[in-house]
């Protein structure tokens, strides 16, 4: 790790992180921000939920909606984007007889959360080494007219690639469209959310915008703003959009205010000169793990997100659910934080690039490979070594 970076954090160093991307990680000043936080509240809890927690969670709220380039009132705080689909679902009172449609590419839980209020779950496939215009078609193709809502990732979270979100949008209108943004904010420069076309977009602030965990964004555009509410209804009920979001019970709102300390912390860490940085370092960490697999990244027309990558696995390994947690437990057993995906009958290693992280991380993995693959089935015949 970069030893002048690393210390703003608190990541343990004996471990190789790269997977920033699953959860982020807190830095050492927003965390105790929050810690400040919460010690306020405690200290007069009366004076903290009546008179000082309205204000500090309209002055998050607007951060929030300035760092993603959209209008003051369109936004709303929620703790990630798997609650945002569900203000959604709910909001749209998607039940019995409707239909969602996500991806293969996309986050499990918008199904589960849709089929938990009982509509059926359609798929549009397509691979990680198709076109754009592969995209637009599988959604277009499973759209039915029982469609209620299409959930798409703007960057998909198990394969690292960026979806045409703004044509899949005009092509299934009038469905509206949810994105999901998990992986956008802080991450994905250029955002510009009210161009996309799309009813509601959630970004998560906790993963590469440095923010506690439990903050994110749902941004609704005008024609839905009146039937989104909290999924607990408390204080706030009778307030409008999106102030009815900000207080709902007694619950921690210490992530919510520690929000504007997150955003700065991107700021000082660098901004987007930072994002240019770490997408620069992925490219170069990504060849150096491909090189010692001798395998390769997907090359499709489908852009690869700045901030994650995949990198191909030899033939054979970690291509289901279980092969693939078999082999995070090796990695993980040897210091190696990285995910391995099983996707569409294939292995591979989804590698992050953070602020933290330096050429040394993936020289680290690279060489740690041979002696964690081996074992596995697709190695044993070659001592170890990819097939």
């Amino acid at each position: 790790m970069r030893a002048d970076i690393a210390e703003l954090f608190e990541l343990d160093p004996t471990l190789t992180h790269l997977n920033h991307g699953a959860f982020g990680a807190v830095p050492r000043s927003v965390r105790q921000a929050q810690d400040r936080a919460r010690a306020r509240i405690e200290a007069a809890p009366m004076r903290a939920f009546r008179d000082e927690l309205p204000a500090a969670l309209q002055a998050a709220r607007e951060a929030a909606t300035r760092f993603i380039g959209v209008p003051a009132g369109s936004t709303a705080l929620v703790r990630n984007v798997t609650e945002a689909v569900g203000v959604v679902l709910q909001g749209l009172d998607v039940g019995p007889g409707d239909e969602v449609l996500v991806s293969n590419h996309g986050y499990l839980t918008a199904g589960w959360s849709a089929e938990a209020r009982g509509a059926t779950l359609r798929t549009a496939t397509f691979g990680v080494d198709d076109e754009p215009a592969d995209v637009v078609a599988a959604f277009v193709a499973a759209v039915t007219e029982r469609t209620r809502l299409v959930v798409i990732d703007q960057v998909t979270s198990p394969t690292a690639i960026v979806l045409p979100v703004a044509q899949v949008a005009a092509a299934v209108a009038p469905v509206p469209v949810l994105v999901d943004a998990a992986h956008v904010p802080g991450a994905v420069p250029g955002l510009d959310v009210e161009a996309l076309g799309v009813a509601f977009w959630a970004g998560n602030l906790h993963k590469w915008s440095y923010t506690p965990r439990a903050a994110a964004t749902l941004w609704v555009a005008p024609a839905h703003r009146a039937a989104m509410r909290p999924l607990v209804t408390s204080w706030a009920h009778g307030l409008p959009f999106p102030e009815r979001f900000d207080l709902q019970g007694t619950v921690d709102h210490s992530a919510w205010v520690s929000v504007p300390d997150g955003l700065a912390a991107w700021a000082d860490l660098g901004g987007w000169e930072q994002v240019a940085r770490n997408a620069e370092l992925l490219l170069r960490g990504a060849d150096h793990v491909a090189t010692a697999l001798g395998t390769e990244s997907p090359h499709g027309g489908i852009p690869a997100a700045p901030c994650l990558r995949l990198v191909a696995l030899p033939d054979g390994v970690a291509t289901t659910t279980d092969a693939a947690e078999e082999l995070w437990q090796r990695l993980s057993a040897a210091g190696l934080v990285v995910p391995p995906v099983a996707f569409d009958g294939r292995g591979y290693l989804r590698l992050a690039a953070a602020p933290y992280n330096d050429e040394d991380d993936y020289a680290r993995l690279a060489a740690a490979l041979p002696s964690v693959l081996a074992g596995l089935p697709a190695c044993a015949a070659t001592g170890g070594r990819p097939a």
